[in-house]
C-alpha cells in the first residue's frame, strides 16, 4: 500500500490534479482507493457503463476496441475511464491489464464532489481530454489499419486457396473424376489435387487441415508446394507423406495437423494409398452395394508425439486392385458430420446408401447427386466445417 505522502506525491505529478493546492490534494488522497489487478485482468469491457477513473500507478494495460487489440500503456499517472464518467455515455473500449498493474480508483459520485468543491479539477480534466482525444484518434485509426490488414490477408488468403485446387478434372483412358471444395469461412483447411506422374500414372491427394482461417488455408497452399516439389524426385507414397508431415511439423506459428489420404492410379488395375486420420475411402465394386472401406492407417500428419524418442512415423502403401466399373469416392468430414436444424447429422451410413444408388452415373453427376442430397438434409443450416468431394470412376 502506498503511504499517504507517496499518494500525495503521486497525484501531484498527473495531468488530472497537477495543479491543485496541497489541502484539496489531500482531500482527493482520501477518496482515491488503491486497487491491484492480476495479468491479464479486465478492468472494463467495452459497452460497461462508466463508474470510476483510474489512475495509473504501475504496470501495463492494453486497449481493445471491437475485439482487437490497438494500444498498449505503461505510463505512471495515466488517466482511464474519465470519459464515461463526462458523459454519461458506455466505456468506448476494453482495458485488460498485461502484467500485474496497481492503479489508484475514484468513484463518478467522489469525483464530481470533488469538481464541485474546486473548479480546478475542471483545468487537468480538459488537458486530460485534449490528450485523450488525439489518443483516441490513434487507436480509431490503428483498429482500423488493422481491421483493413485483417481483411487483406483473409481476401489473399482466399486467393491463394482458390488457386491452388485444380483447374480442370481427370480424364485418362482409364479414369475419370469430379472434385468439389466449398470452405465453410472465407477461407477453409480443405484441400484435394490431381498430380500427373510419369508411367501415365495418376495421384490423387486429399487433405483436411484443423479449423478453417488463415493458418489452415496457408498450410494447405504449402503443401500444395511440397506436393509439386516432392513428386519431381520421388512420387512414391512413403516420400510424399514424409515429406507432407515435415512442412506440417516445422510450421510452428500455430498448433495444427492434418488428416489426408494419397493415392497413386496405375494403369496396370491398380492403385496404392497411405490414408493418415482421414475418413476412410470408398470403393464400389462391380454391383456390390457395400463399398471397400480404405481406412486410416496413420496418425494425421503434424500430430503431436508426446513421446519425444519417437521418430517419424515409418510410412507405407497399400495396394488394391481396380477393375472397369469401379468408383472411388474421397470425401472430408464436414460431408459426413453436416447438421441440419435438428441437430442431426447427415451420417457416414445415408452418405454411403446415396453413392450406391447412384454409382452408375457418371462422377460429375454423382457429385451434383450428393451435393443436392447434403443440402436437402442441412435444410439452410450453415456448414460448420470446410466441404470437399471426389469422385473417381475407373473406366
Amino acid at each position: 500500500m502506498l503511504a499517504e505522502a507517496d499518494k500525495l506525491q503521486f497525484l501531484q505529478k498527473t495531468e488530472l490534479f497537477a495543479e491543485l493546492p496541497q489541502t484539496e490534494l489531500k482531500a482527493i488522497c482520501q477518496i482515491a482507493s488503491e486497487v491491484t489487478y492480476p495479468a491479464d485482468a479486465t478492468l472494463f469491457e467495452e459497452g460497461d457503463e462508466g463508474d470510476s477513473l483510474y489512475l495509473m500507478i504501475d504496470g501495463e494495460v492494453s486497449i481493445i476496441k471491437a475485439g482487437t487489440e490497438v494500444l498498449f500503456f505503461n505510463e505512471k499517472g495515466y488517466c482511464l475511464g474519465e470519459i464515461a464518467l463526462i458523459d454519461n455515455k458506455p466505456r468506448s473500449a476494453t482495458v485488460k491489464t498485461v502484467k500485474a498493474t496497481q492503479f489508484l480508483r475514484i468513484t463518478r459520485h467522489d469525483f464530481y464532489n470533488a469538481m464541485a468543491r474546486e473548479p480546478r479539477i475542471g483545468s487537468g480534466m480538459f488537458r486530460v481530454l485534449n490528450d485523450k482525444i488525439r489518443r483516441d484518434l490513434e487507436i480509431q485509426m490503428s483498429a482500423i489499419r488493422k481491421e483493413i490488414a485483417q481483411e487483406e490477408s483473409m481476401r489473399l488468403a482466399a486467393e491463394v486457396q482458390k488457386s491452388i485446387l485444380p483447374h480442370q478434372e481427370i480424364s485418362h483412358p482409364y479414369v475419370s473424376s469430379a472434385g468439389y471444395c466449398r470452405p465453410a469461412n472465407s477461407v477453409g483447411g480443405d484441400y484435394y489435387d490431381y498430380l500427373n506422374l510419369s508411367d501415365n500414372r495418376i495421384a490423387i491427394f486429399l487433405g483436411d487441415v484443423m479449423g478453417h482461417g488463415y493458418h489452415s488455408a496457408m498450410l494447405a497452399a504449402m503443401t500444395k508446394s511440397c506436393l509439386q516439389t516432392q513428386i519431381r524426385f520421388d512420387a512414391s507414397v512413403p516420400e510424399v507423406m514424409k515429406a507432407i508431415t515435415r512442412v506440417a511439423e516445422e510450421d510452428s506459428q500455430a498448433f495444427i495437423y492434418m488428416t489426408c489420404c494419397y493415392l497413386i492410379i496405375h494403369p496396370d488395375n491398380r492403385f496404392e494409398f497411405a490414408n493418415a486420420g482421414h475418413p476412410q475411402m470408398l470403393l464400389y465394386r462391380g454391383n456390390n452395394s457395400d463399398p471397400l472401406e480404405l481406412k486410416s492407417s496413420f496418425m494425421p500428419v503434424g500430430f503431436p508425439r508426446f513421446d519425444e524418442l519417437a521418430e517419424h512415423s515409418q510410412y507405407y502403401s497399400t495396394e488394391v486392385e481396380w477393375y472397369p466399373g469401379d468408383l472411388l469416392v474421397l470425401y472430408s468430414d464436414g460431408i459426413t458430420e453436416a447438421f441440419n436444424p435438428d441437430a442431426e447429422m447427415y451420417g457416414l451410413e445415408r452418405f454411403k446408401a446415396l453413392i450406391s444408388e447412384k454409382r452408375h452415373l457418371p462422377p460429375t453427376e454423382i457429385k451434383t447427386q450428393i451435393l443436392s442430397d447434403l443440402q436437402a438434409h442441412q435444410q439452410g443450416e450453415s456448414a460448420n466445417d470446410d466441404i470437399t468431394l471426389v469422385v473417381a470412376k475407373f473406366l
